[in-house]
């Protein structure tokens, strides 16, 4: 029977909860371990789902930890899976993986030199009804992809978050933050971007949180939080790409895409 490696997470926040209740689905891994900047986080979660907490530091250097799951605010996604791949464990980062080339490249040739695996989220286009589109397109039924509209809209996560005051800081916004499930099922179905146009704007400067337990609370946004994008695939395919974090309601679909020999309207890769 073959080994299950080990997991440990850093970054106890919000989204930790779906890691740590769906892990057990797979048979090949098992959690083990949390750590958090705040220890009384990493002890709730530890509490929670029956794991032992620990600092950052003893996490990195646990024998029995294989691979950490990096679930840190986006600007320090960078930094913190460099000390996990330093600390010869692999790493599986949220989204936004990094936020610059640099830094990818930096990590890719950190991770070679130690012969360890990165992976990073989003991990949806795999679902199946994303892989349905991806075979109307690979058995010809769609015909060559030509153009397309994607569109991930709302009114930003200080309605629902209970500490939203990442979202509209560099690193994050709607690009960074849910762009890349609708950029990622982009590129699985129709390939690599050959160019990118855009328009970025801020319409608030700060936003109020209606959420608790800060309800009531104003926090700064210094990210733009409308961006409107046009892109260009090497197969030579038009897309539209709108996000917004500043709108309360649209009738538009959340992904379409125009072949030669049919339209497929996408499921939101978000879910």
């Amino acid at each position: 029977m073959a080994k299950k490696l080990g997991i440990g997470v850093i970054g106890c926040g919000n989204i930790s909860k779906a890691y740590f209740s769906l892990a057990p689905l797979f048979r090949g891994i098992e959690m083990r371990a949390c750590a958090d900047i705040n220890m009384e986080a990493a002890k709730a979660r530890a509490k929670e789902f029956k794991l032992r907490a620990e600092t950052v530091e003893d996490l990195l250097k646990a024998d029995d930890i294989d691979i950490i799951v990096n679930l840190t605010i986006p600007a320090v996604h960078y930094e913190v899976s460099k000390q996990i791949l330093d600390a010869g464990k692999h790493v599986y980062s949220e989204k936004p993986f990094v936020l610059s080339v640099k830094e990818g490249l930096d990590l890719k040739k950190r991770a070679e030199k130690k012969g360890l695996r990165i992976g990073s989220a989003p991990d949806t286009f795999l679902g199946g009804a994303h892989q349905l589109v991806r075979n109307l397109i690979d058995t010809g039924k769609l015909g060559k992809v030509t153009s397309g509209t994607c569109h991930v809209m709302g009114h930003g996560m200080e309605h629902w978050h209970p500490n939203p005051d990442f979202f509209f800081q560099p690193g994050a916004g709607p690009v960074l933050d849910i762009g890349p499930y609708y950029i990622t099922n982009l590129i699985q179905l129709i390939g690599p971007v050959k160019q990118v146009a855009a328009f970025a704007t801020t319409p608030a400067k700060e936003r109020t949180i209606s959420s608790k337990p800060r309800a009531g609370e104003k926090i700064p946004v210094n990210t733009p939080t409308t961006i409107h994008g046009l892109l260009e695939f090497e197969n030579g395919a038009v897309i539209t790409l709108n996000t917004s974090w500043d709108v309360w309601a649209h009738g538009h679909a959340p992904m379409e895409l125009y072949g030669e020999a049919g339209t497929a309207v996408v499921p939101d890769p978000n879910i």
